[in-house]
């Protein structure tokens, strides 16, 4: 396997194609003899995926700590504390005993956590993995612009800037005008067009995806510098 380290992010509204793109991408570095893992939105243990995390009050982990001196005892083992809340990580509830840990997730299935908590949730997840040793090339889908806060995605790049992050925005201009859609996706360009990290806008919606793989591939093996190796065998 060739040594090379790269994140590759593909970003665009759905119905892009952003599933048959990184999955393109994955296939292609692994034809190049490239280690890559790719990860698909909404994976469980996804490393800055914070869906599958449960939030919860002091109020709700105290009212389950209640129960019994063995269910207290594995909550405070399960649970850390962020600012006033407490998260169970979904690597901790594997550890929970299943029934506590449906009633874990019921609680927070039923606590609004604030816009705040979950930046902050978010931004530390992508703090965790920058912090990791960067092995082989990781192409995520619609991990970055989740949210339109532009100075959060900025931080969120910047947490993981020794990972070599890259990003390919798919770019459905057919979304115009005054939709949510839309208006969605004029916001994703300005936030993209902020970025100061390599950023390609794959124009979209024309149904010619071999066109659109034709214009990713260089764009990333440049990135990654495949595009310098004497043997690489990649298809433009």
């Amino acid at each position: 396997m060739a040594d090379v380290n790269g994140l590759v992010m593909v970003e665009g509204r759905p119905g892009t194609g952003r599933t048959t793109t990184a999955e393109d991408i994955a296939r292609w570095l692994a034809d190049e003899q490239v280690a890559v893992e790719h990860r698909a939105e909404g994976e469980a243990d996804h490393p800055v995926d914070v869906d599958h995390v449960a939030v919860l009050a002091t109020a709700q982990l105290l009212e389950l700590a209640a129960e019994s001196t063995a269910t207290s005892q594995a909550l405070l083992g399960a649970a850390e504390q962020h600012g006033d809340v407490w998260v169970v990580r979904p690597e901790s509830q594997a550890t929970l005993p299943e029934p506590l840990r449906d009633r874990v997730r019921e609680a927070a299935s039923r606590s609004r956590v604030p816009a705040e908590v979950s930046a902050s949730l978010v931004a530390d997840a992508w703090t965790r993995f920058g912090r990791t040793e960067p092995r082989g090339v990781h192409v995520w889908e619609s991990a970055l612009l989740r949210s339109p806060d532009i100075a959060l995605v900025r931080r969120l790049v910047d947490a993981v800037r020794e990972h070599r992050p890259v990003v390919v925005y798919l770019d459905d201009d057919r979304e115009i005008g005054s939709s949510r859609q839309g208006q969605r996706r004029e916001l994703d360009l300005l936030v993209v067009a902020g970025l100061d990290v390599p950023t390609l806008v794959v124009p979209v919606g024309d149904g010619h995806g071999d066109d659109h793989a034709a214009a990713v591939r260089p764009f990333v093996a440049e990135h990654l510098g495949l595009a310098r190796r004497p043997d690489s065998q990649q298809v433009a």
